[in-house]
């Protein structure tokens, strides 16, 4: 009698453990932090002591269990800007959209400045002056597009100080 009425718990708190499809999000109850999951089957020792003709014998058994690993978010893309007088060396002309870090590296003899812009509008993201020898780091997320980077101090882009990268799916 007692086994019928654990039968119902028992099937609620399957359900409530396990989520509907393999790949999907958190349940809302769990920890916000631990978005995707990418799902995994893992072999569980279950150890039990049963009595058999009067003894105690030890039981030894592998489950197969289905666990989480949570897929920790990508590394933000980088691009870095070696500057110098009067031009830009870019590390890369392509990177890949989404949370990028553009890193200016000012290895001329003037004080330079870097301007990152969306060609055809959007936000302008700028470093300050750096001075020679400095590094300066811009994060921003990048959409899929072509980028302008410059530098605004009096007649640089003029001379040189002007180019482009493409941001990639």
């Amino acid at each position: 009698m007692r086994r019928l009425l654990l039968i119902p718990l028992v099937l609620a708190a399957i359900s409530v453990a396990v989520p509907a499809s393999p790949g999907t999000a958190a349940p809302s109850g769990a920890d916000a932090t631990a978005s995707v999951c990418k799902w995994k089957w893992k072999k569980k020792r279950v150890v039990k002591w049963v009595r058999k003709a009067g003894k105690k014998k030890r039981v030894v058994r592998v489950k197969k269990v289905k666990v989480c690993v949570p897929v920790p978010p990508p590394a933000p893309a980088r691009l870095g800007v070696k500057a110098r007088e009067f031009g830009f060396t870019l590390s890369a002309k392509t990177i890949r959209s989404g949370d990028t870090i553009v890193e200016l590296n000012n290895q001329g003899e003037d004080a330079h400045d870097l301007h990152v812009q969306r060609v055809g509008g959007g936000q302008e993201y700028a470093t300050p002056e750096t001075i020679p020898g400095g590094i300066e780091r811009l994060r921003f997320d990048t959409a899929p597009g072509s980028y302008r980077l410059w530098c605004s101090l009096p007649n640089h882009a003029t001379w040189g100080m002007d180019t482009t990268f493409e941001a990639a799916d």
